[in-house]
């Protein structure tokens, strides 16, 4: 099974984000027993950004060195930003989620936010419920 992470999923790990830390651990951990797992390009930098203002750059790096080694980059080109914009529900970075998550055909998305992702055609699962 492809599964595909959102941002905050990862943040949760990233800077131990409670109460949605241990559920986001432990669903990415199990994920990546027996799965293909992958991320969007643009949420490294979304990472370094967010990361780098709570923490520090150096842990921000020290995190995507650990991610990417069990995560795939979803591959994405030009026309998938066209995908994006027809599966934009009102947040274009969550549809840029949703274009790179049909870039490697992936069959759940993993995210707490789900209103970004109305128009997604992929299932989504909450790794807090």
């Amino acid at each position: 099974m492809n599964i595909f992470f959102d941002t905050n999923v990862l943040l949760d790990v990233a800077l131990r984000r409670e109460p949605h830390f241990k559920k986001s651990q432990a669903v990415i951990l199990a994920a990546i027993q027996n799965h293909a797992c992958f991320l969007s390009w643009h949420t490294i930098s979304n990472i370094s950004y967010i990361m780098g203002k709570i923490e520090s750059r150096e842990s921000a790096l020290t995190f995507i060195e650990a991610i990417v080694k069990i995560c795939k980059i979803a591959p994405v080109e030009h026309n998938d930003l066209q995908i994006a914009f027809e599966h934009n529900g009102g947040d274009l970075e969550d549809a840029m989620q949703i274009a790179s998550a049909l870039s490697v055909e992936a069959e759940v998305i993993v995210t707490r936010d789900p209103r970004g992702f109305t128009l997604s055609p992929i299932p989504l699962t909450n790794p807090s419920c």
